[in-house]
């Protein structure tokens, strides 16, 4: 028995220290786990961020979703030719084009009151085809209409097809006076049922 306590003696100081050492290897365990943690954490709360705003905008009640349909579907009521040139040089008008005077800056080209017929998805459109519109002004004005188009707002079933825009110069009243114009060419579609 004596030689069992000799022995315990002996490695009695050796075990205190294994026995410290393991719980130093156990506490810096759970020290890189908790800073792994900390790094999940953020990413997780990153995501939960993207989420929120995802989740803070309801979707639109049934009826909300009607409203939405029934309006749709009286945009796709067919318009004639006259009546959608009528809106395009209002359009115009608005975004500071001249239409007025003798030398018009908007201009439409004559053709028949013609739809063709477009398949677009799994339904069949009716489309009223404009080609080569031509918009004359500074910058600022031919992009107001073209974005004025391409918007929607006044004509909501309309597709701008084609854009081409370029810069011309013009002489000006004086000896050596010019300015410079932006000239937009476009293809429109106007679709309806």
């Amino acid at each position: 028995m004596e030689t069992i306590k000799n022995l315990f003696n002996r490695f009695r100081h050796s075990g205190v220290l294994l026995l410290i050492g393991v719980f130093v290897i156990i506490y810096i365990s759970f020290g890189f786990l908790y800073f792994q943690e900390g790094i999940k954490q953020r990413g997780l709360e990153q995501e939960i961020a993207k989420w929120s705003v995802i989740v803070s905008n309801p979707l639109p009640g049934g009826e909300k979703l009607r409203e939405d349909y029934e309006t749709a579907n009286l945009t796709l009521i067919p318009l004639t030719r006259s009546e959608v040139i009528a809106i395009l040089v209002d359009i115009a008008r608005e975004s500071g084009i001249d239409v007025d005077s003798e030398e018009s800056k908007f201009s439409i080209p004559p053709a028949p009151d013609k739809t063709v017929t477009q398949k677009v998805g799994g339904s069949s459109y009716q489309a009223l085809p404009f080609t080569n519109i031509s918009v004359r002004g500074d910058y600022d004005e031919v992009m107001a209409f073209i974005s004025a188009l391409e918007s929607g707002r006044t004509l909501k079933t309309l597709v701008v097809k084609k854009i081409s825009i370029s810069q011309i110069t013009i002489e000006g009243e004086g000896e050596g006076e010019t300015e410079t114009e932006t000239v937009a060419t476009l293809d429109i579609d106007l679709y309806s049922k």
